[in-house]
This record gives structure tokens, C-alpha cells and sequence, in this order.
């Protein structure tokens, strides 16, 4: 069963003198999780994501569309990343999910839904 498990983080968590520090340990500790599945064999696909002002959202409304820069919502997590995953069930998904580090933000983890042929 696939799962997408999506990195929603502060970017502010980046900024300061330490920012750039704690980025280059949070992009170490993603590629040792990704050495660590494909070590289990588990099948995984993945990206990092640039900075959510870099965004465009498409906003749809009765046939209406309009065009916004950056997210379109009021939070403070961007979705920064996202792995998508193989694995037998939930229990497995949130195992691997409590592994991403995240410095300030949470994993939001939801199972595909397959489109049907």
C-alpha cells in the first residue's frame, strides 16, 4: 500500500546564523533515512521542495480560475517535501514518519488512492 507522507515545516526554522546549519543536518539526516529504506527494501520516491514563495497557486471557483503567488493559505508550515512509500499498512507509514526530521512543523501522512485504468 503506498503512502505519501508530506513534510509540512516553518521555514523560519532555516533563518538566523544557526539556519543554515540546521538545514545542511536535517538534508543529512533525509538521505539516511533514504539509505535506511532502501536497507529494508521498502520502495520509495521522493523531493525536496524550494521555499513555498517560490509557489504559484490556481484557485478554482464555479469555473473561475485566479492565479496567486505563494501558498494560498494562512499557516506557518509550507509543505516542504515529500516521500511516497511502500509499505503493508498505516502502522509501517507512521513508523517511517516518525524517522523525518523535522525541526519545527509535522508529517502529514496519507495513503494513495490509485487512479483506476
Amino acid at each position: 500500500m503506498q503512502f505519501m507522507l508530506m513534510v509540512n515545516e516553518d521555514e523560519s526554522a532555516y533563518a538566523g546564523s544557526e539556519g543554515a546549519a540546521l538545514l545542511e543536518a536535517t538534508l543529512a539526516a533525509h538521505m539516511k533515512l533514504a539509505e535506511d529504506l532502501v536497507a529494508a527494501g521498502v520502495p520509495f520516491s521522493g523531493e525536496r521542495l524550494k521555499p513555498a514563495a517560490t509557489a504559484t497557486t490556481l484557485r478554482f471557483d464555479r469555473g473561475a480560475v485566479s492565479l496567486h503567488d505563494g501558498p494560498f493559505a494562512e499557516t506557518h508550515e509550507e509543505l516542504g517535501g515529500f516521500h511516497i512509500i511502500d509499505v503493508p499498512g498505516l502502522d509501517e507509514a507512521l513508523e517511517w514518519a516518525r524517522r523525518i526530521p523535522v525541526p519545527r512543523g509535522g508529517i502529514e501522512v496519507r495513503p494513495v488512492w490509485p487512479m483506476e485504468g
